[in-house]
């Protein structure tokens, strides 16, 4: 593996490496946050006989989170709903 040698390797103030944060295989070591169900709501961006179920904070505040309702509503075709819809992607993309 190639090494980039940097003629001043320091850090900032404040910023941790990502070693420091993460394993060899990408999982982190300390995780800061765990989801809670409790302050999370589920919400329908699709239709009806086609829910698409999504989890948005209860804390956020009513304009905030309609905004964030119709932005992902009009987006609804970029998410993957089913397993299906993985192993539909082009190669040359990735």
């Amino acid at each position: 593996m190639d090494v980039l040698q940097l003629k001043k390797n320091v850090i900032s103030k404040g910023l941790i490496p990502l070693e420091e944060l993460f394993d060899q295989d990408d999982v982190a070591r300390k995780p800061t946050s765990q989801s809670t169900e409790k302050g999370v709501e589920e919400v329908n961006i699709g239709k009806p006989a086609t829910p698409k179920m999504v989890k948005l904070s209860k804390e956020l505040l009513p304009k905030t989170k309609d905004k964030y309702i119709s932005l992902m509503a009009s987006f609804v075709d970029v998410f993957t709903w089913d397993y299906l819809d993985l192993k539909a992607y082009d190669m040359n993309i990735i």
